[in-house]
């Protein structure tokens, strides 16, 4: 590869760990949802609040017209004891396909290091190696968005307070439920593994061996087979 190529290349390393920086962000964060919530009953016109969690913590901070108070919020211990908060099938897939997108994210940049340093023979150490785990990185970022956004129109429109909020201070959030800057970051991320697909695609494309390549093809079956055999 040229000094031009290589370099575009090297650009895919940055990006890359772009990429794994905002998937780590969102796995750490606690704003994949972010509602509001009324209280029905006495002093309800007074009351409000506002829930938001992520994939492993969040807060609840609730004001029942006595001042506000925070609850943190663990999300395994509520799934825990209340399966049916979210779908725990796809709470899981979330989880391990934003870490998917991580694990991936790193094999791109080191391959982006390895291609840009010197040449590797190994196909998968080269050109379709940094396609692959893009690729792949891409997906898994794409399947977890696409898991949430199931998640969030199956559960998290209707309800985002535990059982105890519900029943006993009768809070509800039904209708009152957005997506967080949490579940953006993933979105961002796989638009940026997106782009380092087209990076690499314009870095090796390479127009003089594919119209030699097509020329070849066209040639007649005798002479392209007399060439060969020259």
């Amino acid at each position: 590869m040229n000094f031009k190529k290589r370099s575009l290349i090297f650009v895919t390393f940055f990006v890359s760990c772009f990429c794994i920086s905002l998937l780590g962000a969102a796995l750490g964060t606690e704003h994949w949802v972010e509602a509001g919530c009324r209280r029905e009953g006495d002093f309800s016109e007074k009351s409000n609040g506002t829930v938001n969690f992520g994939l492993f913590q969040g807060s609840r901070h609730l004001n029942s017209g006595l001042g506000d108070r925070y609850y943190p919020m663990n999300m395994l211990q509520i799934l825990y004891r209340e399966r049916s908060f979210l779908q725990y099938e796809l709470y899981i897939s979330t989880i391990a396909l934003v870490s998917g997108g991580i694990l991936f994210g790193i094999f791109a940049s080191l391959l982006a290091i390895v291609n840009t340093a010197y040449n590797p023979i190994e196909a998968i150490c080269h050109v379709p190696g940094l396609y692959l785990t893009n690729g792949l990185a891409m997906l898994s970022s794409l399947a977890a968005f696409i898991t949430w956004m199931v998640q969030f129109y199956t559960k998290l429109t209707h309800n985002v307070l535990i059982r105890e909020d519900r029943e006993e201070g009768r809070w509800r959030s039904d209708g009152m439920a957005i997506y967080g800057y949490s579940f953006w970051l993933t979105v961002i991320a796989t638009v940026c593994y997106l782009i380092n697909i087209g990076i690499i695609s314009y870095a090796t494309w390479d127009p003089v061996v594919k119209k030699k390549t097509k020329h070849f093809e066209s040639l007649p079956a005798k002479q392209t087979g007399d060439t060969m055999l020259y």
